[in-house]
């Protein structure tokens, strides 16, 4: 870390057990998604099949949610000066509800089971309003933090935007176990569901943890601020507009809208990207390679959705999203879970007043570096089965592989700072410097 980033307040930083259960249970429902695709074979044939709505809500809703809840547990209160109320009992509460939740809505919606699936939907509901409620509070006892430009407030926006994408999940859960009546029709709202999942939720939390985490951990230039200023009320302003026009027969204004979310993240990726060109970094580590991946896999996702847009072609959705979820999320996350959990194994480590061994000790960059290539190529065996089904198998056990390495590697670090004396029961905090 560098003293390039003032006022984060480590010293507000929760238990480890508190995030950690979140960024270990994450692996799991990746490793769930990839045992779906391999004894569903069919699932990539069209982004409608039922094996395809299971694994891209175990994705969404498992590893994607998990591991941004893990990391929300640790960026509120050192980045925005959130701390969360009761850090463990909201973790307990809301990792058990959400687990479940997943669990049961994936597979409803696999076995053609609507009171599973809205029983699921009920849970993970249920689960984020406990999380909801608790962030929204500590940010709203929050001051100011100096020095983070306005990643609390896109914070704020992200949980809001998270909110937005449940409560769409949890009508369109509604209307299939119930038969209810929709406001707009099903593709319609699925697509409204995905693309606040996309952009409102995912988008915008990605985003608000890069102007942080891009500078500090690839040792690159700040975000321009403009960009940092402006993407995300110009993304909320979008969904907004384009949620507004859903119900509308103005296919242009559609149209146009979907394609402004589109210039959006492309905006974000390709800035991203320019950055790291700038890095200061000799040699960049694994970690920082499979970051810039994802950012191309999010440009590439972001023109294949232009293409699925003006194209009848079953191939064309169902590749868009593996490149925005697994090439663009996924990958995202697996960098950045390299970073996270390591340097708060460190962090904790120093915070209990022992010697800690160096970020790069707890976490060596070779197996690191070997499973992010497990990533890229169960990321190329999913779109080749996009294009030719009889793939898949080999498309989900590449991801089987992909998932069950990045836990194995996540675990060693626990392990060695378990070894270096790390204990969870931590006694009083030794105050902790903005540098590294």
């Amino acid at each position: 870390m560098s003293s390039a980033n003032p006022g984060l307040a480590y010293d507000n930083t929760p238990p480890f057990s508190a995030p950690l259960r979140f960024l270990l249970t994450a692996p799991l429902f990746g490793i769930a998604a990839g045992l779906v695709l391999l004894l569903d074979p069919s699932a990539l044939a069209s982004r409608w099949t039922p094996g395809a709505l299971a694994a891209v809500h175990l994705i969404a809703t498992g590893v994607m949610l998990q591991a941004m809840l893990g990391a929300l547990m640790q960026i509120l209160p050192v980045v925005a000066g959130a701390p969360l109320p009761v850090p463990r009992g909201i973790a307990t509460a809301t990792h058990l509800l959400i687990t479940a939740g997943s669990l049961g809505l994936s597979w409803g919606l696999w076995q053609g089971q609507p009171p599973l699936t809205l029983g699921g939907a009920a849970l993970l509901g249920i689960g984020l309003a406990t999380f909801l409620a608790a962030a929204m509070l500590a940010l709203l006892r929050a001051p100011a933090p100096p020095g983070q430009g306005r990643t609390p407030r896109d914070l704020r926006l992200a949980l809001a935007g998270l909110a937005v994408t449940a409560a769409l999940g949890l009508l369109l859960a509604t209307a299939l176990a119930t038969g209810a009546a929709l406001p707009v029709a099903l593709p319609d709202l699925v697509n409204l569901h995905a693309g606040w999942g996309w952009m409102g939720w995912g988008g915008v939390l990605l985003a608000s943890a890069s102007w942080v985490i891009v500078p500090m951990f690839h040792i690159t230039p700040a975000y321009p601020k403009p960009v940092v200023q402006s993407w995300t009320p110009a993304v909320f302003a979008a969904l907004l507009l384009w949620s507004a026009v859903m119900a509308s027969p103005w296919q242009g204004a559609r149209l146009a809208l979907i394609s402004l979310l589109c210039v959006l993240a492309l905006a974000f990726a390709l800035t991203t990207l320019h950055l790291q060109s700038r890095t200061r970094r000799s040699t960049p580590d694994a970690s920082f390679l499979n970051f810039r991946a994802a950012m191309l896999a999010i440009v590439a996702g972001t023109l294949a959705t232009a293409v699925a847009i003006v194209v009848d072609h079953e191939a064309a959705p169902v590749i868009a999203g593996v490149l925005i979820l697994h090439g663009g999320f996924v990958g995202a996350i697996s960098a950045m879970l390299y970073k996270i959990v390591p340097f708060l194994a460190w962090l904790h480590l120093v915070q209990a007043g022992i010697k800690a061994p160096n970020v790069k000790k707890l976490s060596p960059d070779l197996p690191v570096r070997r499973q992010l290539r497990a990533h890229s190529a169960s990321l190329a065996a999913l779109l080749a089965a996009a294009l030719w089904t009889p793939l898949a198998p080999i498309a989900a056990m590449a991801i089987v592989i992909e998932f069950a390495w990045l836990l194995v590697n996540l675990s060693r670090v626990v392990n060695a700072w378990r070894r270096a004396g790390g204990q969870w029961q931590q006694g009083p905090r030794k105050k902790v410097q903005n540098t590294v």
